[in-house]
């Protein structure tokens, strides 16, 4: 359960990078020109709308206005991706900024919007598209269950026991990290690979639940590593002191931010893979709660009673919140609040999504 934070900060940015726009389906794409309204706007065959056609748009040279600047550039593939992504980064002289609204885009959904308007525009791929990906999302169950098992198993005291005996503690750490860091590895290779199924179409208005949400898994997350508690790692001897800040609310608050973090994004994606992915890890984030609590108890005997009783589970159960948040301080909050405006602002860059609805 400890390596969780530290893979889903260390891996997650780096792996659930963009996927390359040889992923994007022309056919799907086409599609969403028309779920998204665009082929309102824009025709296909050269005819008049409000916006320009696709018809001849790879390759040609155009005249836009760029922070109030006419500038000639060529119309490819980054053009393309730009003018979905920033609609008003550069306005095609003739016509009006921000008559482009943003769009609320998914994972995936960008690559295949591109891959559709290239193809309208006339532009030969490098590559032919892809209408599937090369994984499943049977090797992404499989790779879930052996993140999330592997993490509980290698945990309990029937393996952990009789391997730390054989590989010394600093042996069995190693050993443990490499084993869940693989397991991880796999689970979002996997994910990018998995094919798109939808579940649902999920509605615009579910964007807003991560924005709600991270605000609060920021903070526990700030809180949670910033406070002493028995429940983290080395820190066992805490258990007989009286809980502080943020251990008064709930004592796994680190585990919290995880689980909020992870539930919070299965609204707004709303495919098979993404279920897999985000509830895999909500499900450990919980489970380990259970399994951190059984351990503690088993471990601390007496000591762990009295500040079982003192601290809950489930957030704010317990109460003496206003009590809580004064020990917690200003700078916390202050903290929790940065990482969630860089998250806002680079939420795009890293993953290719914007965070913003």
């Amino acid at each position: 359960m400890r390596t969780l934070p530290a893979l889903a900060l260390a891996g997650l940015c780096l792996l659930l990078a963009p996927r390359a726009l040889a992923d994007g389906d022309p056919a799907r794409g086409k599609q969403l020109l028309f779920e998204r309204g665009c082929a309102a706007c824009h025709s296909f065959d050269g005819s008049a709308r409000p916006g320009p056609t696709y018809l001849g748009l790879v390759g040609k040279t155009r005249k836009v206005v760029t922070q109030e600047k006419t500038r000639e550039i060529v119309a490819d593939e980054a053009y393309i991706r730009r003018s979905i992504l920033e609609p008003n980064h550069d306005i095609v002289e003739g016509y009006m900024p921000g008559a482009m609204p943003g769009l609320a885009m998914r994972e995936g959904d960008v690559d295949h919007l591109v891959a559709a308007i290239a193809e309208i525009g006339g532009a030969a791929k490098a590559a032919p598209p892809k209408t599937e990906k090369n994984g499943s999302l049977g090797l992404l169950a499989a790779a879930t269950l052996s993140f999330v098992l592997g993490h509980i198993g290698l945990s309990s005291v029937t393996l952990r026991r009789p391997l730390i005996q054989k590989l010394s503690e600093k042996g069995f750490q190693g050993v443990y990290s490499i084993l869940v860091l693989a397991a991880f590895i796999w689970m979002i290779f996997a994910y990018r690979a998995a094919p798109h199924v939808e579940l649902w179409q999920a509605p615009a208005w579910t964007r807003w639940i991560p924005l709600v949400v991270m605000p609060i898994a920021f903070f526990f997350l700030v809180c949670g590593y910033s406070t002493q508690n028995p429940t983290q790692m080395m820190q066992e001897k805490a258990v007989g002191a009286e809980p502080r800040g943020i251990v008064r609310i709930t004592r796994h608050p680190a585990l919290w931010s995880f689980a909020l973090w992870a539930m919070a994004h299965i609204p707004p994606n709303g495919d098979v893979a993404s279920v897999c992915l985000f509830g895999g890890i909500a499900c450990l984030a919980i489970a380990g709660m259970l399994h951190i609590d059984s351990r503690r108890k088993l471990a601390l005997g007496d000591a762990w009673e009295p500040f079982a009783a003192k601290t809950s589970l489930v957030p704010f159960a317990r109460g003496g919140v206003g009590k809580a948040l004064g020990e917690i301080g200003i700078v916390r909050f202050v903290v929790a609040i940065l990482l969630y405006v860089g998250m806002l602002h680079g939420h795009r860059m890293v993953i290719g999504v914007s965070a913003m609805p």
